[in-house]
């Protein structure tokens, strides 16, 4: 037949057997039970068809309504012709096999095979295929039945992915929380150190700034396995992702670099979206590096978004996105595109296409984590024209935009105000303390959230309570600074955490917080940022 594409592998399998032997008399004398068999087929919801052995190629002789429904394609179509054109470039060849194998021996066969209806999408076929005998034992027919079972794939997909991102998950969350401690005394100590050498020892503080930039470069691959496993903590708010791209634009020009052309196709009309504006960002950036690399930074990347309506049986709906009201943002490039045997794989973490050491491969997992926990899909194709599109698909979300604050007047360089810092880890309270203390702090230090809470029953007089989430004892951080919330309203409360997971509720986020590890003048900045603020302390 020729290269058409209906809906069910089944006669595409049957179609791929070569046909029996031919037998004398091929055409089966006419008997009653036989008009009740096509009589019962035609009618049945089932997707169904009966193919004729004794014909060369072996084509279809009967199909009813159900089967023209499934594939659309009428029955004129069908009937008389081999079924092979049922099978595409994404057929397992092994499954046409295996169905090849049972019609040569004449016995039943049971797989699952991907088909392609008439107008070119696919879906997982449940194939069933029986030959027929007469009474004497001679074969009449080969009968085709078909389930529809793309839901069912899918969610099967959806566990395993489930099931793996647990598994990352647990692993990610456990080595983040202990890795980014030590990335914490690294840099916190390096900070202190460059602070002490002098200026014209340039050998020493370039050792220094070596040391800073793999540390940076460490806790870049933390953060990217955190939002790959969808561990991160997210600080969303409502937003236009045309305002973020306005915010960001000339970073965005920077990463493209200057021989790449980025155009921008902004709907005015786009609908707001709830999500973290830095790891929306992060996201961005990550596809626009991508970009840049696949174009050899001399290409054009064009960045467009729309609003989408997706209904209940929209193809997309079915990959993981539920039904609804979507702000998408598409980033396309003119490269040469994704070869077709790894684009499902490139949100895959660990998988690059880069050069040893020219990329971790996890900026596009990180991308594919951060939606998903987001509420929205990340996807890729590849576009007709030639290059990638990524697109993201966020949920709308309803109400205005807040009005961006007047940036405050730069803070004062440090404080003289009393810290209680609560910290488990033995050698990151020692480095906490002595960058508060250097700060111009008078800092307690605790090592739990129940030594915290003693500390202030003798002493309330502190200004601010700086306390990590994660802790044993019983206590974390949020609920230690809940208490301190509720028993001592005048202290103020930072949070920090090198991992977020079931720690980091509802709760956590009417603190602000600052992520491990961080340096000495963003936590400088960010107590200032607490304790200045009107309200903050009485």
């Amino acid at each position: 037949m020729s290269g058409r594409n209906p809906h069910d592998m089944s006669s595409a399998e049957i179609g791929e057997m070569a046909p029996s032997p031919p037998i004398e008399d091929a055409t089966p004398p006419h008997d009653a039970r036989h008009d009740i068999f096509f009589a019962a087929v035609k009618t049945t919801r089932m997707p169904m068809i009966v193919t004729d052995p004794h014909q060369p190629d072996n084509p279809v002789i009967f199909c009813n309504d159900a089967f023209t429904f499934m594939t659309g394609y009428s029955e004129d179509e069908i009937v008389g012709t081999n079924c092979r054109f049922l099978q595409g470039p994404e057929t397992d060849r092994e499954a046409i096999a295996q169905v090849r194998a049972a019609i040569a021996n004449q016995e039943e066969v049971s797989v699952e095979v991907l088909n392609y209806r008439k107008n070119g999408s696919t879906f997982w076929n449940a194939l069933f295929v029986s030959p027929v005998f007469d009474p004497a034992g001679k074969l009449l027919y080969f009968f085709g039945s078909q389930l529809d079972i793309s839901r069912r794939r899918e969610a099967e997909e959806a566990l395993h992915e489930a099931q793996k991102m647990e598994a990352v998950g647990k692993l990610t969350g456990g080595i983040a929380h202990d890795f980014n401690n030590l990335l914490q005394v690294i840099m916190g100590y390096i900070d202190i150190l460059e602070a002490k050498i002098p200026v014209e020892d340039r050998a020493a503080r370039r050792a220094v700034e070596a040391i800073a930039t793999s540390a940076g470069r460490g806790a870049t691959l933390t953060q990217q396995l955190l939002a790959f496993a969808r561990k991160q903590e997210l600080r969303d708010r409502l937003l236009n992702f045309n305002q973020l791209i306005g915010d960001f634009r000339p970073i965005i020009d920077r990463t493209a670099g200057e021989g790449m052309t980025v155009r921008r196709q902004l709907d005015d009309n786009l609908w707001n979206c709830r999500i973290d504006p830095v790891q929306a960002e992060m996201a961005l950036l990550n596809i626009l590096s991508n970009a840049r690399d696949a174009t050899d930074g001399r290409g054009c990347v064009t960045i467009r978004t729309s609003n989408m309506v997706l209904p209940e049986d929209d193809v997309i709906a079915g990959q993981k996105l539920q039904a609804g009201e979507y702000a998408v943002v598409a980033i396309s490039d003119d490269g040469p595109g994704i070869d077709m045997g790894i684009v499902d794989k490139v949100f895959d973490p660990f998988f690059t296409t880069k050069e040893m050491g020219k990329g971790a491969g996890l900026g596009l997992a990180m991308v594919y984590g951060f939606m998903r926990q987001s509420g929205g899909l990340a996807t890729v194709r590849n576009a007709d024209d030639g290059g990638a599109v990524f697109t993201l698909f966020f949920p709308r979300a309803t109400g205005p935009v807040p009005i961006r604050a007047v940036p405050l007047q730069r803070a004062p360089a440090s404080g003289r105000e009393r810290v209680l810092m609560v910290e488990d880890q033995e050698d990151v309270g020692e480095l906490g303390r002595e960058m508060l203390r250097d700060l111009g702090y008078e800092v307690t230090l605790a090592s739990s959230a129940r030594a915290a809470l003693d500390v202030l029953q003798t002493d309330s007089g502190y200004a601010l309570l700086f306390t990590d989430i994660l802790m044993p004892g019983g206590m974390n951080g949020v609920a230690l600074a809940n208490a301190v919330r509720r028993d001592f309203p005048h202290t103020a409360v930072l949070l920090t955490t090198g991992f977020a997971d079931e720690a980091i509720d509802e709760g956590a986020r009417s603190y602000e917080l600052i992520r491990k590890p961080y340096r000495r003048n963003d936590l400088n900045e960010r107590i200032r940022q607490v304790l200045d603020k009107p309200g903050a302390r009485t």
